[in-house]
């Protein structure tokens, strides 16, 4: 009998883990350009997808990264919520890779947004600019050194 309530107790707590790593490993499944390196974590108890990228592949080509991290934005964004009622909120931040003047390379933020479920309801990502979506964001940093790392 102990053994069948521990069980049922262990399913019960497991239940909402089980679900934000479903959160978590969908978020990564929509991330489809090659060399990001998404990674994702749902955390508890607020609810929040976090998904961190890299955004040196769009720096090695000369893109737009906010028109890029945009348009990933504009992808992951609403589907999570759609798909995660119990989520509250996605956040996502996109690092470059910077050199010092000794050569050592680190990873910084470039842009971090928020979006919060009431506010991502109320807009339409269908024609959203991807290069306007960081500024639609509840909560967002954009780092100066954007303009420097082949944002046009």
């Amino acid at each position: 009998m102990n053994v069948a309530i521990a069980l049922i107790l262990a399913l019960l707590l497991s239940g909402p883990a089980i679900a934000a790593e479903t959160a978590a490993i969908f978020a990564k499944s929509v991330i489809a350009e090659p060399g990001l390196h998404p990674w994702t974590i749902v955390t508890l108890p607020d609810e929040c997808l976090v998904v961190e990228l890299r955004l040196d592949p769009f720096v090695a080509k000369h893109s737009d990264l906010k028109r890029e991290f945009g348009a990933i934005a504009r992808t992951v964004v609403p589907a999570a919520l759609d798909k995660f009622p119990k989520l509250r909120s996605v956040q996502l931040t996109g690092l470059v890779t910077v050199r010092d003047k000794r050569g050592h390379e680190r990873e910084v933020q470039a842009v971090m947004v928020k979006f919060y479920r009431a506010n991502s309801a109320s807009i339409k990502w269908d024609t959203a600019n991807p290069a306007d979506v960081v500024g639609l964001a509840d909560k967002k940093t954009v780092s100066p050194m954007l303009a420097d790392t082949g944002a046009h």
